[in-house]
């Protein structure tokens, strides 16, 4: 049995508001804060209230983000379901853990689908907005992320041993480069 230290705490999230969180969490973070960082500076590319051409290729991009932030919430949906419900743990040793592992879905090709999705979206609306502090905005989010991510993975090795052990050594943290021949 693991030492579960004392200030741990387990909270469970009524399957009814698992969307709106990840609605409001998503919008605000992929949506809303790129478009008012991007306010605060000229946007390269645009002609008025239109878009260059050049800037239609933020679009693709965006649009990317929210297919793999679907796809990945429609695995922990049904990963949840299996668990009936999420727990989500939070302590100060690994911030915040759910109480399942997803492998399967996008999560076999990524073990952070959701912050690649953020990585795409914020390029997107970088190119899209023309915007160079979305583009600083997007350095800080791949530090940030890049950084945090080891938290999280030190919990999930943590709760799910080698479980875990076994998925991050066959899954890319982020995303699988190709080396030319």
């Amino acid at each position: 049995m693991m030492d579960v230290p004392a200030t741990t705490k387990h909270y469970r999230v009524p399957p009814w508001l698992g969307v709106p969180i990840a609605v409001v969490g998503y919008g605000f973070v992929d949506v809303a804060a790129p478009i008012v960082v991007a306010s605060f500076a000229h946007r390269w590319g645009w002609n008025g209230l239109r878009p260059g051409v050049a800037n239609l290729i933020g679009v693709p991009l965006i649009v990317a983000g929210v297919a793999v932030i679907l796809l990945a919430g429609r695995v922990h949906r049904a990963a949840q379901r299996r668990r009936d419900g999420l727990v989500v743990t939070f302590d100060r040793q690994h911030l915040m853990t759910p109480n399942y592992l997803v492998t399967d879905g996008v999560y076999r090709h990524t073990r952070n689908p959701l912050y690649v999705a953020d990585f795409a979206m914020w390029a997107g609306w970088a190119i899209f907005l023309g915007s160079v502090p979305v583009a600083i905005g997007l350095g800080i989010l791949v530090t940030g992320l890049r950084l945090g991510v080891r938290v999280e993975e030190r919990g999930l090795r943590h709760q799910f041993g080698d479980e875990w052990r076994r998925y991050a050594a066959a899954t890319p943290r982020f995303f699988r480069l190709r080396r030319a021949r």
